[in-house]
């Protein structure tokens, strides 16, 4: 129940295994708008209450069996809190928990570093009332300020006319540099920094779409300070009313988002970062994780990519012992090829093909084209801690493990000069496998490659006859070419 937004999330889980988002409501509730010396606004108060019994509706209906109620600093700071909470529990309905600052900054700190590969840096979770700054460093909390900088509070306190002004604008700069000033240790280092709150996916969205990005996922885009600057710039040129003309911006944020951007850009500015990277997970996550890794502690997901690869698995219903076999043999023939010199080791690219091969056949809804299906279903799923050129690559490679090679063509400003070739030679790899596993009865044990005269020779090692595998195999060999520029060859070991 967000200064701004309220927003119910539905998760299935099974402990210690995978997950899935279900379900999500979201209702643009404003309730710290007008707030005052007296606490919240009797209308606001009652567009929450309205919003609190229908999800309270929606969690009957639907049988969910464990609910958190979650009221963040608009609550918090509401000099009537009790009467706000009695409308918010809509009649007992919700067991309603006001978190301390501590406890938002804790709650966000868990969304990002769980859904993202953040090591070290920080967490910047700005809201409708407030902004949180967290420093982590090895994956763990070290510090956090909140401050009350929220979209809402600033557009009311800075930005409240129609038009903007320069000065109106300069003096909200002024004030969050000096709300931050007194934490000593908020200083610009540098470094990585990771973004959660609507306002930031906002941004993101914006940017995106005005640069004509090729990918509709805002997980994991980077978003360049010079580039909020620009968005700044462009809202601050037209009244409120207008701005939701501004591709990305959604009418219900229209008014808020050019002090969010603000703040935003002067956090990111006061830490020396020079671009956010988004993060679509947030406290609502981070109260879920606490839950689904009970009891470790800190309740931290061991590998963020793996746990997202195998999430989509299991969402996508893939055959685990098929799957498995083959990216086992994609792997170990990119291992092989290293070997005899045909290419080098990358651990990354290695794990991209790993990822690919548990995720070939997530489009199985027919056959023929479920190679088609698995690529949209992987590009627009996403993958929590895979930037979004290597999801572009996993998505490709989905793609192009049967039929026509694959192309980056259409992802050119996603991808780098170098990830043409990659493509070429991690799809081989995965094509290799797949026609290794035809039969899917795992019969193939392992392949040993020898480079000789030109030629790759696969030596293949089976459990049963391989003929066919080495025959399916062998059909691949027009793309195994173009990735390394030898012959296939294909023989039983």
């Amino acid at each position: 129940m967000g200064s701004n937004t309220f927003r119910l999330v539905v998760f299935r889980y099974r402990r210690g295994g995978s997950f899935q988002l279900v379900d999500e409501i979201r209702d643009a509730v404003r309730l710290s708008a007008g707030a005052g010396p007296k606490g919240l606004r009797p209308e606001a108060v009652a567009r929450a209450e309205r919003a609190a019994r229908l999800y309270a509706a929606f969690c009957r209906a639907t049988g969910i069996e464990e609910v958190d109620a979650l009221a963040t600093s608009a609550v918090r700071d509401a000099a009537n809190q009790r009467a706000v909470l009695r409308a918010l529990g809509a009649g007992g309905a919700l067991p309603v928990r006001v978190l301390s600052a501590e406890e938002e900054a804790w709650y966000g700190y868990l969304g990002a570093v769980n859904s993202t590969t953040l090591g070290d840096g920080h967490v910047i979770d700005l809201g409708g009332g407030s902004a949180q700054v967290t420093e982590v460093r090895g994956r763990r909390l070290q510090r956090s300020i909140s401050r009350p900088l929220g979209a809402v509070r600033m557009t009311e306190a800075f930005l409240p006319d129609e038009k903007a002004s320069r000065g109106q604008t300069k003096a909200l700069r002024r004030h969050v540099a000096e709300a931050v000033a007194d934490a000593g240790w908020i200083r610009p280092a540098g470094g990585r920094a990771a973004g959660i709150g609507g306002t930031i996916r906002t941004l993101a969205a914006m940017d995106q779409r005005r640069a004509g990005y090729p990918l509709d996922e805002l997980h994991g885009y980077r978003l360049r300070r010079e580039a909020v600057e620009a968005l700044v710039g462009d809202m601050a040129a037209l009244p409120a009313r207008e701005r939701s003309r501004l591709p990305g911006l959604k009418p219900d944020r229209a008014d808020i988002t050019l002090a969010g951007a603000i703040v935003v850009s002067e956090l990111l500015g006061a830490i020396g970062a020079d671009e956010v990277e988004v993060c679509a997970q947030g406290l609502r996550e981070g109260v879920f994780y606490e839950r689904f890794l009970a009891p470790a502690d800190p309740p931290l997901v061991p590998d963020v990519r793996r746990q997202s690869v195998m999430n989509l698995v299991a969402a996508f219903r893939c055959d685990v012992p098929h799957s498995e076999h083959v990216a086992a043999l994609a792997t170990g023939l990119y291992d092989e090829l290293a070997r005899v010199g045909l290419q080098g080791v990358d651990r990354r690219e290695r794990e991209l093909l790993w990822a690919a091969g548990m995720l070939h056949d997530a489009g199985v809804l027919d056959y023929n084209d479920h190679h088609k299906h698995g690529h949209y279903l992987v590009l627009n799923a996403g993958l929590p801690g895979f930037g979004h050129a290597e999801l572009a690559l996993v998505a490709l490679l989905v793609r192009g493990h049967r039929k026509a090679l694959p192309t980056v063509e259409g992802y050119e400003d996603v991808l780098g000069p170098e990830d043409a070739g990659r493509l070429d030679r991690l799809a081989a790899c995965l094509r290799v496998a797949e026609q290794l596993e035809r039969g899917r009865a795992r019969g193939v044990r392992e392949v040993r490659a020898q480079a000789v005269d030109g030629v790759a020779r696969l030596l293949v090692r089976a459990e049963d006859d391989p003929s066919v595998a080495l025959w399916s195999a062998g059909l691949e060999a027009p793309a195994f070419e173009r990735a390394f520029g030898r012959g296939l060859e294909l023989a039983e070991a």
